[in-house]
């Protein structure tokens, strides 16, 4: 496990839902960012320190365009080589969902069209990783 300062994670994260919101031909809306502790495999709570970073925002994506949208960044990903982990349209026919994993950060975005249909919903998350010295983002 690396051990990362949050401004390094806090920096990736944010040029990753940028470069989404490049490909959706918006700005990101409302993009904020938090730590936390690691979670182990059954949900329990590192107390080592171990921290993860979480972004959300929002993409203001017109309700004609969305499912073309989420089909642009998951080619995008594509080509970037990520991997694509979640790829559907909904039952509807006009709201979807796509997900990948940056295998080289181990850095995760989904998007999901809002069921207000007015913006597609990021969420990313990073990898776990160790503190930097100094630092206590598991507890912050």
């Amino acid at each position: 496990m690396q051990t990362k300062a949050v401004a390094e994670v806090s920096t990736l994260a944010e040029a990753r839902a940028q470069a989404v919101a490049a490909t959706a031909g918006v700005a990101l809306d409302g993009w904020r960012t938090n730590t936390s502790p690691c979670q182990g495999q059954r949900g329990e709570i590192a107390d080592d320190g171990r921290w993860t970073l979480s972004g959300f925002a929002g993409l203001p994506v017109p309700p004609a365009d969305q499912i073309a949208t989420l089909r642009r960044i998951r080619d995008m990903w594509r080509q970037q080589g990520y991997e694509i982990t979640e790829d559907r349209t909904f039952a509807d026919g006009t709201r979807g969902a796509v997900s990948m994993r940056d295998p080289g950060t181990d850095i995760t975005i989904s998007l999901t069209t809002t069921a207000s249909r007015d913006r597609v919903a990021v969420i990313l998350a990073s990898g776990c990783y160790r503190p930097a010295a100094g630092e206590d983002p598991a507890n912050a």
